[in-house]
C-alpha cells in the first residue's frame, strides 16, 4: 500500500509526469492574502509543461482559502488546469466553471487511513465488542469558527447529564483556545442564538477543558487513534478507557459537502459502532463505499436533518436513549450490533481498498479523456501497485 506521504511523488512519477505538479506543504492551505513560490511544492519546472494539476485534497475547500492559489494558477496562463479535491459538493463545482478548471475527485482520506491504521489490524482482530465501561467515546479537540458546532454538542450532553457517560475530549489544543471566545470575540461565529443560549446556560460550570488522556494534545491527533480506543489497564489503581459508541465530529458540518476525513475510521478500525456528527448526507456517503451503519438499532434520520443544532440534538438524543438503557438491553444492542462491526473492520481492511483505488482509476481515466491527453500510463499496473 502506498505511504501517503509519498503519494504527490507517486501521482506525478505514475500518472501525471507530463503535467505539472502542484500541492501543499502538509497539505494546509496558507492563511494568506497572496501567495508565493514557496507556498506551493511544485514537482516539474514551470517551463517545462503546458498542463498544471494543483493537489488541494486533504482540506475541504473553503473558497477565500483557495482563492489566492487560483490566483496563482492562473497567472501562469497554462491549460488545462485541473485542482484535485476530496469533496463533493455544489460549491467545488461552481468554482470549477467560473475558473474553468477540472476537476479530479478521489477519496484521499481513505487512502491516508488504509496507511495511519495499518496496523490495527492484527491488534484488534480479536478485540472484544462485548463489555465496555464507558457508553461512548468522543473527540472534540478545536472548538471554534467551523468546528464551533462541537461546543453546543458538549453543552447537551451536559444538558442531558450524559457527560459520566462517556469519555470526552474537549478544548484540548495546543493553541490556548476557550469556548468563551466563540461566542464572545467572533462577530462571525457559526453558532446560532439557540447554540449560544444553551451553551450558555450549561457549559459555564465545566472545567475550561475535559481531557481524556494527554493533558496537551499535538497538531497531528486527528490522525493518530489514542490509546483511550484500545487500552486496558491492569492494575487496580489506573482508570479503564473501554467505550461502546464512538460520536465522530467530523471537519466539515456547517457547509454542504460530501467530505469525510480520517477521523471517520477510527471507530471502524477499533471495532465500535458510531454515529456522526457531519453535514447531512455523510452517513449515506460513507455507506456507499460499502460499509454498513446502525439503522437497525438507532434512528439514522439525523443524517437528512438540515438545521445543524436539530442535527446534534437528534445525535444526542440517540446517545441519551442508549445511555438510559438497563445492563441487559444494553449487552443485547451491543450482540446485535456485532455483525456490523465486524464487517466493517473487514470491509475497511480488504475491498474498500480496490473501491477507492478503481474510483481513483475511473475518475483518472475519465479526466483524460475530458481534456483530450493522449496518454501511456498503464492503469492495470497502477491498480496492481496500489492494492498491493
Amino acid at each position: 500500500m502506498l505511504q501517503i506521504d509519498h503519494i504527490y511523488e507517486f501521482f506525478y512519477h505514475e500518472v501525471f509526469n507530463d503535467f505539472e505538479v502542484w500541492s501543499l506543504p502538509s497539505g494546509v492551505p496558507k492563511l494568506l492574502d497572496h501567495i508565493k513560490t514557496f507556498d506551493i511544492s511544485v514537482f516539474t519546472s514551470k517551463d517545462s509543461s503546458d498542463k498544471i494539476i494543483f493537489f488541494y485534497d486533504q482540506e475541504p475547500i473553503i473558497e477565500s482559502l483557495l482563492k489566492p492559489y487560483l490566483i496563482e494558477l492562473i497567472r501562469y496562463n497554462k491549460y488545462p488546469l485541473i485542482i484535485t479535491t476530496s469533496e463533493k459538493s455544489q460549491i467545488l463545482d461552481r468554482i470549477c466553471d467560473q475558473n474553468n478548471l477540472h476537476n479530479l475527485y478521489y477519496f484521499f482520506h481513505g487512502f491516508a487511513a488504509l496507511d495511519w491504521y495499518r496496523g490495527y489490524y492484527a491488534l484488534n482482530y480479536n478485540k472484544s465488542i462485548i463489555g465496555h465501561k464507558k457508553d461512548f467515546i468522543t473527540f472534540n479537540r478545536l472548538i471554534t469558527e467551523d468546528r464551533s458546532y462541537r461546543i453546543y454538542f458538549i453543552s447537551q450532553l451536559a444538558k442531558h447529564n450524559l457527560l459520566d457517560k462517556g469519555l470526552i475530549s474537549f478544548g484540548v489544543s495546543d493553541d490556548g483556545q476557550h469556548w468563551r471566545d466563540e461566542l464572545e470575540r467572533n462577530n462571525y461565529s457559526k453558532l446560532s442564538n439557540h447554540a449560544c443560549q444553551e451553551i450558555w446556560n450549561y457549559l459555564p460550570d465545566l472545567p475550561n477543558r475535559l481531557i481524556i488522556d494527554d493533558e496537551y494534545c499535538s497538531g497531528d491527533a486527528s490522525s493518530r487513534i489514542p490509546f483511550t480506543i484500545d487500552r486496558i489497564d491492569y492494575h487496580n489503581d489506573a482508570p479503564n478507557y473501554e467505550a461502546f459508541w464512538h460520536i465522530v465530529t467530523e471537519t466539515v458540518f456547517y457547509y454542504d459537502k460530501l467530505h469525510l476525513t480520517e477521523k471517520m475510521f477510527k471507530p471502524i478500525v477499533s471495532k465500535q459502532p458510531f454515529m456522526l456528527l457531519a453535514a447531512p448526507g455523510n452517513l449515506e456517503y460513507l455507506r456507499s463505499y460499502g460499509f454498513k451503519t446502525f439503522g437497525n438499532v438507532i434512528d439514522e434520520s439525523y443524517d437528512t436533518i438540515q438545521d445543524p443544532d436539530a442535527r446534534v440534538d437528534a445525535v444526542v438524543a440517540q446517545m441519551k436513549w442508549y445511555s438510559e438503557l438497563s445492563d441487559q438491553d444494553k449487552l443485547d444492542v451491543m450482540k446485535k450490533l456485532e455483525p456490523i462491526i465486524e464487517y466493517n473492520f473487514h470491509h475497511f481492511y480488504g475491498k474498500f481498498k480496490e473501491i477507492i483505488v478503481d474510483e481513483l482509476i475511473t475518475n483518472c481515466e475519465n479526466l483524460f479523456t475530458e481534456i483530450d491527453y493522449q496518454h501511456d500510463v498503464d492503469f492495470d499496473l497502477i491498480k496492481k501497485i496500489l492494492l498491493n
